[in-house]
């Protein structure tokens, strides 16, 4: 479904190496390339197709393996914080693919896809961690993150989510948070565009 989106977006080599130095020497094994054959991942594609078609801005795009644990996503956003502070750049980060990710069975995708959630408990834990996002009471919900990202089928892990969440602050961020749109469903995940801001 996701297709004729372009993807030759300029990079931001520096800064996609100063965060695999950064990360390296926090200890994880971690490789900014410039491999032609390696495409986008469509966790970058998508938003930036919405966000940045004219190519305005700059991309790195951190490929996440299924394998990595909520530690080493941790780690990374950690190291990605630092190696942007250093930069004195101004950088947007974009976690994208979290809230719960259980899909519909082949055999009820078609306009039922963009109506229903796959499960109504996943829907409901997608509603709580807005309404904990919205209270700034991160806290909570980081306390809570190794459960929903495994009971609520989380792609990835949520490692988007732990990276972006680490590059924050982690217990210490404080920032409000703005949702976008209403959450809505997608081939039967949670969705919603959410802006997490600096004010502390």
């Amino acid at each position: 479904m996701i297709q004729n989106l372009r993807y030759d977006l300029p990079g931001n080599t520096a800064l996609a190496e100063a965060i695999a130095k950064e990360a390296a020497c926090d200890g994880l094994n971690v490789m900014a390339h410039k491999v032609e054959s390696l495409g986008l991942e469509y966790g970058t594609i998508v938003p930036m197709h919405y966000m940045n078609a004219n190519g305005w801005a700059k991309v790195v795009s951190v490929a996440s393996p299924l394998f990595t644990s909520l530690e080493e996503s941790r780690v990374l956003g950690e190291a990605t914080a630092r190696a942007i502070e250093k930069s004195g750049e101004r950088v947007a980060l974009l976690a994208s693919g979290s809230l719960s990710h259980r899909l519909l069975p082949n055999k009820k995708l078609g306009p039922e896809a963009w109506i229903s959630i796959a499960s109504e408990f996943n829907r409901q834990v997608d509603l709580r961690v807005l309404e904990l996002w919205e209270q700034r009471r991160y806290r909570e919900f980081l306390d809570m993150l190794p459960d929903y990202a495994t009971k609520c089928n989380g792609e990835g892990g949520m490692a988007d989510t732990i990276m972006l969440f680490a590059a924050l602050g982690w217990y210490d961020y404080r920032g409000a948070t703005e949702q976008l749109c209403d959450y809505f469903p997608s081939s039967g995940s949670g969705q919603v565009n959410v802006e997490f801001h600096l004010d502390m």
